[in-house]
């Protein structure tokens, strides 16, 4: 069990989320098109991570990145708690149905839940703190998602053979 844990392409994945979030928590005024890539990043592997190497370890990283999202970018503990772990629950119960799809399948909802999840983040922060949605932003976002979306996959894929 625990080498299943520690296994190399698990490290690889929790330093991608570790360096996507701190790419996309620290502001780069210049260079906005980093933290859209690195948050569009982090929630590709989150996802991820979640579909192919779910383990109950990964629920306390899920809430430590999410408290995390939204001290560093909300200033309220919310959104992204809420939607994360939402997510961390849906994989859980329909775990056993999404094994049975195939790779094309699987891409078109991860590509789905991570659309879903831009949605329901931006949608809670609204709703619950009067936070404003900024469609220019989530434009950059769904923009980049698309263009990253595709070689992201072929490198987890390149990843997973390691």
């Amino acid at each position: 069990m625990l080498s299943k844990l520690l296994s190399s392409q698990i490290i690889i994945y929790h330093c991608i989320l570790f360096f996507s979030f701190s790419l996309s928590v620290n502001y780069f005024v210049d260079l906005e098109i980093i933290n859209y890539l690195a948050y569009v990043c982090f929630h590709l592997t989150l996802i991820y991570l979640f579909f192919y190497f779910f383990h109950f370890s990964h629920i306390f990283v899920t809430f430590l990145y999410a408290i995390f999202f939204d001290i560093f970018l909300v200033d309220s503990i919310s959104p992204h708690l809420i939607t994360f772990l939402a997510f961390v629950v849906l994989f859980y119960f329909t775990k056993k149905y999404l094994f049975n799809l195939s790779s094309s399948n699987v891409s078109y909802i991860i590509f789905i839940l991570t659309l879903i999840m831009f949605i329901s983040e931006a949608l809670i922060a609204n709703l619950q703190f009067n936070y404003p949605i900024n469609f220019e932003n989530f434009l950059w976002i769904f923009i980049t998602f698309i263009i990253i979306f595709y070689p992201t996959l072929v490198v987890f894929s390149k990843i997973d053979k390691l």
